[in-house]
C-alpha cells in the first residue's frame, strides 16, 4: 500500500497522469474525429483528405505520447516531444486567430510538458 501511495502522490507522477489525460483526450478525439479538428489545421491545407490525415496523424502522436506518459516508458521524451507539438499549436493558432483562449490553455500544457521533460529523472 505504501509503494502505491507513493506512486501516486510523487510530483512527477501527478504531472504524467494529468498531461497524459489530457493529450489522450485529445489524441483519441482527432482520431476518431478527424473532421472536426480539421478547422484547426493549417488553412492551406483545406479541408480535404491530406488534412483530414495530418489531423489524424497528430492523434496518433498525442496519444502515443500519453500512453508513454502513463507507463513512465520514456517519459522524459513524451514530454519533449509534447512540447514541441505544443509550441506549434501555438504559433499555427496565433497566426490564425490571434491569441485566443484555446492558445493561452496551450501555452499551459507547453510549460507543463516543458517543466516534465526537465523535471524527468528516470529516463
Amino acid at each position: 500500500m505504501q509503494t502505491a501511495l507513493r506512486i501516486v502522490t510523487n510530483p512527477e507522477n501527478i504531472l504524467s497522469y494529468a498531461l497524459g489525460f489530457v493529450v489522450s483526450w485529445f489524441g483519441l478525439n482527432e482520431i476518431f474525429w478527424p473532421q472536426e479538428w480539421v478547422t484547426f489545421a493549417p488553412p492551406f491545407l483545406g479541408d480535404g483528405t491530406l488534412a483530414v490525415s495530418l489531423v489524424v496523424l497528430h492523434g496518433i502522436v498525442l496519444a502515443s505520447c500519453a500512453l508513454l506518459l502513463f507507463t513512465d516508458t520514456y517519459r522524459r521524451y513524451a514530454a519533449a516531444l509534447l512540447a514541441l507539438v505544443f509550441l506549434e499549436v501555438i504559433v499555427d493558432l496565433t497566426t490564425q486567430t490571434g491569441l485566443s483562449d484555446i492558445a493561452v490553455r496551450d501555452v499551459g500544457l507547453c510549460g507543463m510538458s516543458t517543466g516534465l521533460a526537465f523535471l524527468s529523472s528516470s529516463r
